[in-house]
């Protein structure tokens, strides 16, 4: 891997870590699920069209690979040409802009050949067509499972730009779950409570780790035909989560897989669950940082022909999740866990814990699992 991807994929793990934060994923008692990859893919078409501090204000909440526009361009099209032909990923990037502003053949020519992502000219004033149609476009791209994806009461005339991303992910385990293994038991949502969840079961060779000083230990589950896996971090104690992803600060997500080692004989009970979650990201983007993109200086003088001011709107972002034993659909220390000789190592994701889907450089998705309660 060159260095600028190794850099990439080290800055949307940081990344990751910091919006989970933001979220308060540790601590709401709602599942929150992200894509990251997508996110900084969204702004990235912003920061092509932007000069001065919002380009670097960009460059550095997002965790590019550095301030350049040719090497962050160079560093997306690495990761999403690697995807592009997937029948496992379908991702979606988009940049609509008020009609009446041409966009500058520049930049519709790099959001194209680099992101994969037209922009397109559309009247925000029409503001129900205009959700009709953007709302169309990004199901279309997401296989049907992200749908209303921006309601038409956030349009108006004053809207200048909208980013969107959608991605939508499924994929078979590599070694799938036998639907009569999987038995009701209690999933704890602190030491106390408890509900009732389906838990898949399966005893086979898993890449397991045991990891103290974070508090948590580690498992990862292969998809079949790919380089994804989902990797997972369970806190030790039920309601450990705040405490596991307080010490995660400061590590990165790189590091802590080369931590795991293969168990040959585990047994793993990991709860079937869909999760479908939608947020508007402007907000999170200015306490992270990032506030002149969203202001009167915003500079993204690089995106239209005019010389009309131009600033970030809103950024919509949904994601989609199913687990079941078929597989998932989505929109150096060494330290082993003292266990008895004779019985196998147990993995039992039984109180809320952390996932991500992800090729152990770049992730797809990103998630808190708390209340089996709110499943769709």
């Amino acid at each position: 891997m060159s260095d600028n991807n190794m850099k990439f994929a080290r800055g949307g793990a940081e990344l990751t870590i910091e919006l989970l934060d933001k979220l308060n994923a540790a601590t709401n008692k709602e599942n929150v699920l992200i894509s990251p990859l997508s996110i900084q893919t969204c702004m990235a078409l912003a920061f092509t069209g932007a000069q001065g501090d919002t380009a670097n204000e960009i460059a550095k909440v997002m965790k590019f690979v550095s301030n350049s526009p040719e090497e962050v361009a160079d560093s997306f099209h690495h990761v999403l040409t690697n995807y592009e032909d997937s029948k496992l990923v379908k991702m979606a990037n988009k940049v609509y802009v008020q009609e009446g502003h041409a966009i500058k053949p520049e930049y519709a020519a790099v959001t194209k050949q680099k992101f994969h992502a037209a922009a397109e000219s559309i009247n925000f004033a029409e503001n129900v067509a205009a959700a009709n149609k953007i709302n169309k476009w990004v199901e279309e791209k997401t296989a049907g499972k992200i749908s209303d994806l921006i309601p038409a009461d956030a349009l108006d005339a004053d809207t200048r730009l909208i980013l969107l991303n959608a991605l939508h992910f499924k994929g078979e385990w590599q070694e799938k779950f036998d639907p009569e293994d999987t038995k009701e038991d209690d999933f704890w949502l602190n030491e106390t409570e408890s509900t009732k969840v389906q838990f898949m079961r399966k005893q086979s060779e898993f890449r397991f780790g045991y990891l103290p000083d974070y508090e948590c230990e580690a498992l990862e589950i292969p998809y079949k035909d790919s380089d994804l896996s989902m990797f997972v971090l369970l806190p030790m104690k039920r309601d450990g989560l705040k405490a596991m992803a307080d010490k995660l600060k400061g590590v990165n997500l790189l590091d802590l897989d080369k931590q795991l080692r293969t168990m040959n004989d585990m047994i793993v009970k990991f709860p079937k669950f869909k999760i479908e979650y939608s947020i508007e990201l402007s907000k999170v983007m200015q306490e992270m940082g990032l506030n002149t993109a969203f202001s009167n200086s915003a500079d993204l003088s690089k995106i239209l022909e005019s010389t009309q001011c131009l600033k970030i709107s809103k950024i919509f972002h949904k994601t989609f999740i199913h687990i079941d034993e078929e597989g998932t659909e989505a929109d150096a220390a060494t330290a082993m866990k003292p266990v008895p000789y004779c019985m196998p190592l147990q993995y039992i994701a039984n109180h809320p814990f952390l996932y991500f889907i992800w090729n152990k450089k770049n992730i797809l998705f990103s998630g808190a699992f708390v209340n089996p309660s709110n499943n769709k």
